[in-house]
């Protein structure tokens, strides 16, 4: 999408708030820091102090999190211990992690095109929710633009850190409109030529966004915290570090997010502080070779719990209530207020790669194998050393038995005593060196739970056996089912709730339904509360959950359903209260085989479809959507209103195409009545009518076996080959 790089992040600004309904928080806008507010400002002083030292604190972190970033980036440092001529450097660690990356991201972004499911409490899928969070995604790029760095950030330093937000972006729609003549006065059509105008129509365009952030600028109080709110709730703070230009300082203080005049002190002081902590994204930067000058001012956004009272004023005694505050370089209080967001939570969504008990913050799992890689990599620069020595090697001359000219070249004669000149043999250390990068790739790898099945080459010496094929995937499929699981509770699934929340705050109704038509008019109808969507939706990850329906699991599926459809099967559930559903099932099986978008076509939920007002389906009909027509739509009153619509123009031809349907639909019900008209006359098959039996069903418990053709077809996989191709297959006997 060509338009998607014009939304733009705002580092923790909120977006303009929409239109307060009649509870909106009002007091949520409140400048806590105006007037004297000595009180506040004496305990952000204290606060600031805190987090100051809880940065130096975590500063040996930073430092090691910077040689996790070089050792992935392949750049040299300090830390290697031989130094000679050769400078290579073996990308072992970067190809572990992009592997892991790249095995993971496709766990979690399935091939059939579906990555969430929703489920409310009365057990139903709402659709509408689920094509706004899917095209939220596929809008913001999710998973080459977050859910990749995301995964990369987390094997590289050891901790997930995803913020929450919103974002908006302005568009002027050019459009030609053609109409019939109207009077100048009444604004009444006449007869007469169509008139063809253009038109010109501001709107706003928004969605939420997510930031990766490093963990290097993020600060969690008290360290022994386990999850963020529990940090929060014993009185402790988030901070996260952000850099401000100039023209971000003036975009943050217009929206009231910091005071103005002390946004013009930062801009004025900007050059002469500096910031004292690690800058991971600079060096980033630069690794790509782009100078880094700077430029900007070192901010932190804090969430902590103020105490307010009930006119949201500061009050020592009041009850404590989630703000904001942003500190300047000089840890001076420059924006101070009451959470934005009507969730009231924190935006970060933050937790370790692996959990250690009473540690908010996990450990890089580059540390255990940076040594080794440093050790490669000697190995591999002294056996090149060793080669370049070789090639120009010295040379011992005997001046007394020869002191003349000694020329390198093919074939060269040279004119003295044998025992005169003597070549200087260095070993050839290759061997050597290729045994002990050997040993490093596999330590390495071992350690990092990479096996055979995620990279392009296969580790081994020649061609494995089915048995060696059968345990590599049955050890990627545990490792890579352990590892997404974490990202999913972590990040992932709290990111869809937080999605439903901005997008019930700030979405703009009239604008969703001229956008997707029926679906957004479903959608509205659906939206529910923040405070709902938490307990209203049960939010699932879908790609965290295929590896628990492979090939084999949905092969045994089949003939399992096929077991209960057996009449004393269906009985003995009966007898128990149970009553068997396939529909779940079926739908279930004709995603993943059809994919999402054309599964949902297929199989289509009567229930999800609305039968609304003929003048709404109007609109939606002459701005180009594709309206369906519901079963217990009053198909004549419909066809009226429609027919009156189209005499004013059907620019997309939806209007005629919908009356078509709406004709088919009356010929379909005239035809069932008719139907239910004979059965209750005794009609039905008149003697002599030959009977049709229907297609003998499969035995209960059979397993459903593929064909065995002769010769398959041209390009066809061989069933060996299956894993190398992405696929999964079992070994044969």
């Amino acid at each position: 999408m060509a338009d998607e790089e014009a939304f733009v992040l705002d580092d923790a600004v909120a977006p303009p708030a929409a239109e307060p309904e009649a509870d909106a928080p009002v007091s949520r806008d409140r400048d806590l820091l105006a007037g004297k507010a000595e009180k506040l400002r004496s305990h952000l002083a204290e606060l600031s102090g805190t987090i100051w030292r809880g940065y130096q604190d975590q500063a040996q972190r930073a430092d090691d999190i910077a040689d996790y970033w070089d050792c992935y980036n392949c750049e040299s440092n300090g830390n290697r211990y031989y130094s000679g001529i050769a400078d290579i450097y073996l990308p072992i660690i970067k190809d572990a992690v992009d592997a892991i990356v790249t095995r993971w991201s496709n766990q979690l972004f399935p091939q059939s095109g579906r990555t969430v499911e929703v489920v409310d409490t009365d057990g139903a899928q709402p659709r509408a929710i689920v094509g706004l969070l899917e095209h939220y995604l596929r809008q913001g790029r999710f998973e080459t633009q977050v859910a990749q760095p995301l995964l990369r950030n987390g094997l590289v330093e050891g901790h997930l850190n995803l913020y929450c937000d919103w974002a908006e972006i302005g568009r002027q729609i050019v459009s030609r409109e053609t109409h019939a003549p109207r009077d100048p006065v009444t604004g009444a059509e006449m007869p007469g030529e169509e008139i063809e105008d253009i038109e010109i129509e501001d709107i706003i365009e928004g969605r939420p966004v997510f930031e990766v952030v490093h963990d290097t600028d993020v600060l969690v109080l008290p360290p022994t915290a386990d999850t963020i709110e529990e940090a929060l709730a014993v009185g402790g703070s988030v901070t996260i570090v952000r850099k401000w230009t100039k023209a971000k300082i003036d975009q943050m203080a217009d929206a009231g997010v910091v005071r103005k005049a002390e946004a013009k002190t930062v801009k004025n002081e900007m050059a002469a502080v500096a910031s004292d902590q690690r800058d991971i994204e600079k060096e980033l930067i630069e690794h790509v070779g782009i100078k880094g000058k700077g430029g900007h001012a070192a901010v932190w956004e804090t969430w902590h719990m103020l105490p307010l009272d009930d006119d949201g004023k500061f009050d020592e005694k009041g009850t404590p209530r989630l703000c904001r505050v942003f500190f300047g370089p000089k840890r001076v209080p420059l924006g101070a207020k009451r959470n934005p967001y009507w969730n009231d939570r924190c935006p970060l969504l933050s937790g370790p790669l692996k959990k250690i008990a009473g540690v908010f913050k996990g450990g890089s799992p580059l540390q255990a194998v940076e040594s080794i890689q440093y050790e490669a990599n000697d190995a591999v620069n002294e056996g090149a050393d060793a080669a370049t020595l070789s090639a120009a090697p010295m040379i011992f001359r005997d001046p007394e038995k020869y002191n003349g000219p000694i020329v390198y070249n093919v074939g060269a004669v040279i004119d003295c005593p044998p025992d005169a000149i003597k070549i200087a043999e260095f070993p050839d250390l290759t061997p050597r060196a290729i045994q002990r990068v050997q040993m490093a790739i596999q330590a390495i790898f071992q350690s990092l739970s990479v096996n055979p099945s995620m990279l392009p080459q296969q580790m081994r010496a020649g061609k494995p056996t089915q048995a060696q094929i059968a345990q590599d995937q049955q050890v990627d499929l545990l490792t890579t089912a352990e590892g997404v699981k974490v990202v999913v509770e972590t990040c992932l699934t709290p990111a869809l709730g937080w999605a439903i929340d901005l997008d019930y705050q700030f979405r703009d109704r009239d604008l969703l339904i001229r956008q997707f038509g029926e679906m957004g008019v479903r959608a509205k109808m659906e939206a529910v509360a923040p405070l709902q969507n938490r307990s209203h939706y049960t939010f699932i990850w879908r790609g965290g959950e295929q590896v628990k329906m492979n090939a084999m699991m949905q092969q045994l599926g089949t003939g399992w359903l096929n077991v209960l459809r057996d009449p004393a099967m269906r009985q003995a559930l009966a007898l128990e209260g149970y009553q068997l559903h396939l529909a779940p099932a079926i739908l279930a099986n004709t995603q993943n085989i059809f994919g999402a978008f054309l599964g949902s076509s297929i199989l289509i939920d009567q229930r999800t479809l609305l039968t609304m007002d003929p003048e709404l389906e109007n609109g939606l009909l002459a701005d180009g959507h594709d309206v369906q027509v519901h079963p217990l739509d009053d198909d004549p009153k419909h066809l009226q209103a429609h027919q009156q619509a189209m005499a004013g123009g059907d620019p997309h031809g939806m209007i005629r195409a919908h009356i078509m349907l709406h004709l088919q639909s009356m010929q379909m019900k005239n035809m069932a009545s008719m139907q239910r008209s004979q059965a209750m006359l005794g009609g039905g098959p008149q003697p002599g009518q030959p009977q049709i039996a229907g297609p003998r069903g499969p035995q209960p418990g059979a397993q459903p076996q593929p064909n065995r053709p002769l010769r398959g077809p041209p390009g066809q996989i061989h069933p060996d080959q299956l894993p190398r191709a992405g696929m999964i297959a079992m070994p044969r006997k």
